[in-house]
């Protein structure tokens, strides 16, 4: 198909979108395992199935399970004999099954009322170790027991008892579990008032390294590392704060622990760390490398990987608006890139010994497929293309990176060009979460840039103060200032593509989701040049959101002060109390299980804007869906969420040209 000839995107298109994730290496080096999520339109839910491919490119990939609706998380065994992955085709939760390389019919190892974890194979083979959440009062069987238990009250005694996508927490505990990988009874490791996960077996098999919350009330997201016998003795703590830890990884000789971790347990820029696996001082290794590394499970990243002879690390990092792979010297303190570009590199699998990586690769035309390299990067090769037909047919906009002038120095972003030739465009100026978050050089996770781009929109997506990926300057200079700071930056970039011709001064309209959907709240009881708005899951009040929303009390100390001593900086700073300002056409998307931005701050500005009688507004609720759900929920409500958000912007945004 000649590329004048390609259709524009259109919102359906979402269902046909296949997606790739958790690649996984064999040990020799020579397959690749990995999991291809797709969409069942008609069952309203997603599949996912792992399939395998050649590292050499000489095949085609191909499906290894075929599970009736969810199989992930694959894991070779030390001898690349065996696959251990998660399934539920058995229903409900999800349990551990074996199956040989070669194919065949795949073993159940797990029947846990709970569900099981990702696998982790011990070094010898023979054990497989897991986290698992252990119900404190399981459920009745019988039915009246069962509403009886569903109904009971739920005490609550510390500050974190719910968190997005999951819900109330208080009713398990995640614990540590073995199983032999030949069968029979898991074993639990673990048993105290802790969370327990990303267990990590050492070199000889002997201990487990794991992550656990710092308190047995959940007063806290801070964790420690902790090691363990493999049998379940000897437990003992070997970091305390700081750092907050995540994603600990053994060094070869099982004398050192490398992790991701942070200073502050809600400071969202991380280091790679060390420390001596016997306990000792904990080392930072990144500090002078100002560029952030997962923290908070901020970037889509594997624990951090050692060179074979223990002297480096290899791990993802984020650098002006793009996700690389990274390795630095640990005796000199040198970080170098692996791989870079203008792209996302995703879910590195890295076998040392056989000198080879695998990973995700999204760029602005690619959703994202497999690639392989040698262990310094050269080689590259894809192995995937799962969503070129599709692609084949769609126009795609061209996705242009951008520098601007601003108040604060310059501000880097993307313009997302329309299809159609006609200028001034209508422009949306889209705003990303976090703040920490930021726009890169990956496939548009907000999937209307490209339906409006079919439309002859321009779409505006900057990286202001406070983005991720800029250095920890960046990253931090938005405390306590919150909308004040970045609201000049974002204007002066909308008055640079206005001054080129690019856009339209008359047709402007703004949207945002989480951070993004505060930003765009703030901005239209700040503003009146926008013609329509639409926000998406935002705080407006953060003195209620500071006690009603999962990490309120953990992160809101660090954004904005002390709840009580600076509870002017909370009201100055929420856009709620602004709201009678607004002249701006609105609409609200929410899900009704959102537990990080919950939706009471939604119906709060909802109900401030028809009080104030000045401005169209509408309030959608999506029941069920979590903070999320806008990327991976319920297929149906991310269709309507974006339906409803291209149609709202036209109506109220051309009809002003």
């Amino acid at each position: 198909m000649t590329t004048a000839s390609r259709r524009g995107f259109e919102t359906d298109d979402l269902l046909r979108l296949q997606t790739i994730d958790d690649v996984q290496l064999s040990p020799d080096g020579k397959l690749v395992a990995y999991v291809l999520r797709e969409i069942d339109a008609n069952k309203d839910e997603y599949r996912s199935s792992i399939w395998l491919v050649a590292a050499d490119g000489g095949t085609e990939p191909v499906r290894f399970t075929r599970g009736p609706k969810t199989d992930r998380a694959p894991r070779w065994s030390p001898d690349g004999q065996t696959l251990a992955f998660l399934s539920d085709r058995d229903g409900g939760r999800a349990q551990i099954y074996l199956m040989p390389r070669d194919g065949g019919e795949p073993r159940k190892l797990t029947t846990l009322a709970a569900g099981a974890g990702e696998p982790q194979w011990s070094p010898d083979g023979s054990q497989i170790l897991f986290a698992a959440p252990v119900v404190l009062e399981p459920p009745p069987k019988d039915h009246d027991g069962f509403e009886r238990w569903r109904n009971r009250p739920k005490v609550v005694d510390g500050a974190l008892y719910k968190f997005d996508g999951t819900g109330f927490l208080l009713q398990a505990r995640l614990q540590l579990f073995v199983v032999a990988a030949n069968g029979g009874d898991p074993s639990q490791l673990t048993s105290d008032d802790r969370t327990h996960w990303q267990p990590a077996w050492s070199p000889d098999g002997a201990r487990i390294a794991f992550a656990a919350s710092r308190t047995g009330l959940m007063d806290s997201h801070a964790f420690d590392l902790w090691t363990i016998d493999s049998d379940g003795g000897g437990a003992r703590r070997i970091t305390e704060q700081p750092p907050t830890v995540s994603l600990p990884s053994w060094s070869p000789d099982g004398k050192t622990i490398a992790f991701y971790g942070s200073e502050g347990a809600a400071d969202f820029f991380g280091w790679v760390w060390t420390v001596p696996a016997d306990g000792g001082k904990a080392r930072p290794h990144t500090a002078e490398f100002d560029r952030e590394v997962p923290a908070l499970g901020s970037l889509v990243s594997p624990p951090p990987v050692w060179s074979a002879d223990g002297t480096a690390l290899f791990f993802s990092i984020a650098d002006a608006g793009n996700v690389h792979l990274a390795s630095c010297d640990l005796a000199r303190g040198t970080v170098r890139t692996v791989l870079d570009g203008e792209r996302h590199v995703l879910n590195p699998s890295i076998r040392p010994a056989a000198g080879r990586i695998a990973f995700v690769v999204s760029s602005p035309v690619n959703v994202g497929d497999v690639c392989v390299c040698a262990l310094d990067g050269s080689g590259e090769r894809q192995l995937t293309h799962v969503n070129d037909a599709l692609l084949g047919e769609i126009a795609l906009p061209r996705v242009e990176r951008r520098r601007f002038a601003g108040p604060h120095g310059d501000i880097d972003g993307f313009v997302i060009h329309p299809l159609t030739a006609a200028r001034p465009a209508p422009l949306l100026v889209d705003i990303h979460g976090g703040p920490q978050g930021f726009v890169g050089a990956s496939f548009p996770r907000c999937l209307y840039w490209l339906t409006l781009a079919a439309r002859g929109w321009a779409v505006l997506a900057l990286n202001p103060s406070g983005s991720g990926s800029y250095g920890r300057a960046c990253n931090h200079s938005l405390r306590a200032r919150w909308g004040q700071y970045d609201l000049p930056e974002q204007m002066a970039a909308i008055d640079a593509l206005i001054a080129e011709g690019l856009v339209d001064a008359d047709r402007l309209a703004v949207c945002g989701y989480s951070y993004g959907g505060y930003m765009t709240a703030w901005m239209i009881t700040h503003s009146d040049r926008f013609k329509a708005a639409v926000v998406g899951a935002p705080l407006t009040n953060l003195e209620s959101a500071s006690g009603t929303q999962d990490l309120g009390a953990f992160v809101d100390e660090w954004n904005f002060g002390n709840f009580f001593t600076d509870r002017e900086t909370y009201r100055r700073l929420s856009p709620l109390n602004y709201a009678e300002r607004a002249t701006t056409p609105t609409l609200l998307l929410h899900g009704e299980a959102d537990d990080r931005c919950p939706i009471s701050q939604s119906e709060e500005f909802f109900a401030a804007l028809q009080l104030a009688g000045k401005v169209p507004t509408q309030f959608v609720r999506y029941p069920g869906s979590s903070h999320a759900f806008v990327v991976s929920g319920r297929p149906s409500h991310r269709l309507d969420y974006n339906r409803r958000l291209v149609e709202w912007l036209e109506r109220w945004t051309l009809s002003a040209g």
